[in-house]
């Protein structure tokens, strides 16, 4: 059977031919492609624009009678024939099969060749209309339409329309370019522009491309940091020595100031020496076609070479970013076993969407070896299992975050704010005492001050991290000193729940020094008088005064408003001294004091 698109081709497009006579015309031409195609023993379910065999000289003379002087030479290298490019692209791309690029080459000729050249473009529908036989893909036409869009010499390409010319087009100087004016270095360069101006880093930190050595990796605390490495150091899977892991392992080792610190904020991502070769490719045809464009006007291009210049520059702008995610496949993660030197590396590929380093976040949080969001109870079982307990049963908090940074046994966490929200979570556990620990903002002489349990922390570089059993110890002696019940106020630790202080000289909490922010008021004796009125006169430290008012409105102001018949009156009083203010001082503090409300000030 013939296929409908074959005789409207005919009958539409050339028949419009002086010379091409509608009857006679079509029976010569379909007798000579039934003769052939039998004479081949051809096997396809129907007779379409795609399988007219015109590399067949009885067929292509037939066509090619019609058409003006010059279509022999477009058909011998463009369209079909023993050298011409779709039979190469056909055995390159392993399409023979299909005769993929030979059947679309076939049906753009014989839809475009007859018409007149301000309308000769045909789109992918019709083009996949004329070459899909029942039960193919019309995916394997596109990647072939694709392919020889990009190579042939007389196809153009507007936007969506493709049609054959007489007329040279500007791909053959594009593909002249790309293999001899820019080399695999232009095209590294280029890969390399394009993951430098990545911004959807997903946890990572930072992101170093083609570092030239471990000099080029800074050695920084602040998170977790991506190198991709160069494409000459390529790996290859499951390789236990390959030109990524050299790299990878001399980056690890060392900084540019001596030996690495923060080994454990270190993840690497290598290209696949297969698909190098295919991005490079990719790079350099689009290096082609943007100088082409950037020299428009000396080459003097038409109006059509110039839309397919930036149809093309478009076009090879999104291969590259498609090639740039097939090639970096090889995800390396250093990993060791506690107590021995040797690192190991764990081997793993990219998943999901987004950005190449969103891609890598996803799959190695999914494989928690980039942790996102950690729990109070881990941190607890990391700190008993290395140990990492000090003498006294606490961890600063920065000595935590250096051991999280440093040592590439332990779980590699995005950064110091997964460690501050999971001491926080491990703080707030109502089970602290069996299953996490307490906090403290600092430590002095033989106790922990601002110690806190069961409620979110603030956590800070600065704090500490105390395990049960000593904060406990502090709790218990605290209790007895001061006679406050256990757990008082919602988990601290001083008289009145606060933040944690002993009274100190004069009923401020540690004394004006320390800027504690409980009560100085003793407990009522069994007994007594009820007590209608409450006076409370508290020392705020300079550095720390927005956090004792607040300890002071939660744990101190709260219980009294809600009193009944409650009513609290705060009021912050100022006293400062110098060996003598300066004018701008004055009037600085005055001009400012006044907007603030004051109800009275004076300078003496």
């Amino acid at each position: 059977p013939i296929h409908p698109e074959l005789f409207d081709r005919l009958y539409q497009d050339w028949s419009t031919l002086d010379r091409f006579q509608r009857t006679r015309g079509v029976l010569r031409l379909m007798a000579t492609v039934i003769s052939v195609l039998w004479q081949r023993g051809d096997r396809n379910l129907l007779i379409m624009p795609g399988t007219v065999p015109l590399d067949e000289p009885r067929v292509s003379s037939e066509l090619s009678k019609y058409l003006e002087d010059g279509w022999d030479p477009v058909l011998r290298t463009d369209v079909d024939g023993a050298n011409a490019l779709p039979l190469k692209i056909d055995l390159e791309r392993h399409l023979g099969r299909y005769s993929a690029a030979r059947r679309v080459a076939r049906t753009v000729f014989l839809a475009t060749a007859p018409r007149e050249e301000g309308n000769r473009g045909i789109d992918v529908k019709q083009i996949v209309l004329g070459v899909t036989q029942p039960g193919e893909s019309p995916g394997t036409f596109g990647d072939a339409l694709r392919r020889l869009s990009s190579d042939a010499t007389y196809l153009y390409v507007d936007g969506a329309q493709y049609w054959y010319s007489l007329r040279a087009n500007i791909t053959r100087l594009a593909v002249d370019r790309a293999n001899s004016n820019f080399t695999d270095d232009d095209a590294d360069l280029e890969i390399r522009r394009r993951l430098q101006a990545v911004r959807a880093l997903g946890p990572f930190a930072a992101l170093h491309a083609f570092p030239d050595g471990p000099g080029d990796v800074v050695d920084d605390d602040d998170g977790v940091h991506l190198v991709i490495l160069p494409p000459a150091a390529h790996h290859v899977t499951n390789a236990e020595t390959t030109p990524a892991l050299t790299a990878a392992g001399a980056i690890l080792a060392q900084r540019s100031a001596g030996p690495r610190l923060n080994r454990n904020l270190l993840v690497f991502c290598a290209t696949g020496e297969a698909r190098l070769a295919e991005l490079r490719q990719a790079a350099r045809a689009h290096l082609a076609w943007s100088s082409i464009h950037a020299e428009r006007e000396a080459l003097e291009l038409t109006p059509s070479d110039l839309r397919q210049a930036q149809s093309k520059m478009a076009e090879t702008d999104e291969t590259v970013n498609q090639r740039i995610f097939e090639a970096f496949q090889h995800v390396l993660v250093p990993e060791q076993i506690a107590g021995t030197a040797e690192i190991r590396w764990h081997q793993t590929k990219p998943s999901g969407g987004g950005s190449l380093p969103e891609r890598i976040a996803k799959k190695l949080d999914s494989e928690e070896r980039l942790i996102t969001k950690y729990g109070g109870t881990r941190v607890r079982m990391d700190l008993d299992r290395v140990p990492l307990w000090s003498d006294r049963r606490d961890m600063s908090v920065e000595a935590l975050w250096q051991a999280y940074s440093r040592f590439p046994y332990l779980p590699r966490l995005a950064s110091f704010a997964v460690l501050a929200g999971a001491i926080s979570d491990g703080v707030s556990n109502l089970s602290w005492a069996n299953e996490t620990f307490a906090y403290a903002d600092g430590h002095s002489g033989d106790r922990w001050a601002g110690l806190v349990v069961a409620q979110h922390v603030d956590a800070r570089p600065s704090g500490f991290v105390v395990a049960p059993d000593a904060a406990e110890a502090q709790r218990a002696a605290e209790a007895t000193t001061y006679g406050a019940p256990d757990g008082a106020g919602g988990g601290g630790t001083g008289p009145t729940g606060g933040a944690g202080d002993p009274p100190g000289p004069g009923g401020a909490p540690g004394g004006a020094g320390d800027g504690g922010g409980g009560g100085g008021a003793p407990p009522t004796p069994a007994g007594g008088a009820t007590k209608g009125r409450y006076y409370g006169r508290f020392t705020l430290d300079r550095v720390r005064a927005i956090r004792q008012v607040e300890d002071l409105l939660a744990n101190v102001i709260d219980h009294l408003a809600g009193a009944p018949n409650g009513a609290v009156e705060i009021t912050l009083e100022v006293n400062a001294t110098s060996d003598g203010f300066d004018d701008r001082v004055v009037r600085v503090v005055r001009e400012n004091a006044g907007q603030l409300g004051a109800k009275a000030q004076e300078f003496e």
